[in-house]
């Protein structure tokens, strides 16, 4: 595999989903971030969980090997910052539960970031040609966008102190 051309593709691929998203008016912009070899897909998002608050998100891929076969696409969704401590047992266990019915994906606390995500991470071979990898990407994308406006919005309530953990896990109880 030609590892130069892989990622020349990939940029291809990610500069296409920036211009999709600032044609609709949402701001994004490729970056490279500082120590990392990714470039990454920055995505702000207003209004997308609940009405007033903004989600960013990051959408790259892992850097690869001349003899990787698999190669990742992240998704990683930042839906809330600067968690208050004292509600984070709670959403603790709500994210445990929620995770459990998940179809993929997963809703995660970074307590060195003090953060709530949404992390999916979606493999496809190194091989699978430009526009099969550009279909991947934008179904990886749909989930992680439809798995935080699905979900999110509880996670957030719990957060807010207006939900518990209890009423989440009963929301899923069959």
């Amino acid at each position: 595999m030609d590892v130069s051309a892989l990622n020349k593709v990939r940029h291809e691929i990610l500069t296409e989903v920036e211009k999709e998203f600032v044609d609709e008016l949402v701001p994004a912009k490729l970056v490279d971030h500082d120590g990392s070899d990714a470039e990454v897909l920055d995505v702000i998002m207003s209004d997308f969980i609940v009405e007033g608050m903004e989600a960013t998100g990051e959408f790259f891929f892992i850097p690869v090997a001349e003899d990787d076969e698999i190669q990742f696409f992240v998704n990683l969704i930042t839906i809330a910052e600067d968690l208050d401590m004292e509600r984070v047992p709670e959403l603790g266990m709500a994210i445990a539960y929620m995770n459990t019915y998940l179809p993929v994906g997963a809703f995660a606390l970074d307590v060195t970031e003090n953060t709530l995500v949404y992390k999916h991470t979606y493999e496809m071979g190194t091989e699978i040609g430009e526009d099969r990898m550009r279909d991947n990407v934008d179904l990886s994308m749909g989930v992680a966008f439809q798995a935080v406006s699905d979900f999110g919005y509880l996670l957030i309530e719990v957060l807010e102190g207006k939900r518990s953990a209890q009423s989440v896990i009963e929301m899923f109880v069959p």
